[in-house]
């Protein structure tokens, strides 16, 4: 968790209002950790921890544009939440997929923090967890094993290759 904290900062810190977009995504880590613990043990992603770290993370974002003037980094955290989110929730309500609103809501938490780094970031973090996810999806289907995983470490793995790709 260290290396990753400071890997985390590194990436995002030099950017204006550096500290505070750090904040976010050091919420983001460390929920993250705790998610992909519980997700992993009961396949379920716990609301409160969800919420908690929305919640701080929307607080960062809305700091992190008051103090430096950039309103567009909170718009574009917002749009991409709601894509981000709206995509998992499609997929939850249309699809046949084992996609629940634990992963929803985890989408949208993650698209507000890749949104505050931009599209690409937005993009790479929406694509990647899907690449991750398929060794296991693809060895679960060849030894007939049930195939519900545990997505929302792949979700969270995928946000932050996302970072370091699309981290300037």
């Amino acid at each position: 968790m260290a290396a990753a904290s400071v890997g985390v900062a590194w990436l995002v810190g030099d950017r204006p209002g550096g500290p505070l977009l750090v904040g976010a995504w050091l919420v983001v880590l460390n929920a993250g950790l705790l998610l992909a613990v519980v997700d992993v043990a009961t396949r379920r992603l716990p609301t409160p921890v969800i919420g908690a770290a929305t919640f701080s993370v929307g607080v960062a974002l809305l700091c992190h544009a008051l103090a430096t003037g950039q309103t567009r980094t909170l718009v574009t955290a917002l749009v991409a939440a709601g894509v981000s989110g709206g995509g998992y929730l499609f997929l939850s309500v249309v699809g046949a997929s084992a996609v629940g609103m634990g992963d929803v809501r985890l989408a949208t938490l993650l698209g507000a923090a890749l949104g505050s780094l931009g599209w690409p970031a937005v993009l790479w973090g929406g694509l990647l967890p899907y690449a991750l996810a398929a060794p296991e999806a693809l060895a679960r289907v060849t030894l007939g094993r049930a195939a519900n995983l545990a997505f929302g470490p792949y979700l969270l793995a995928g946000a932050l290759v996302a970072v370091a790709i699309a981290g300037d």
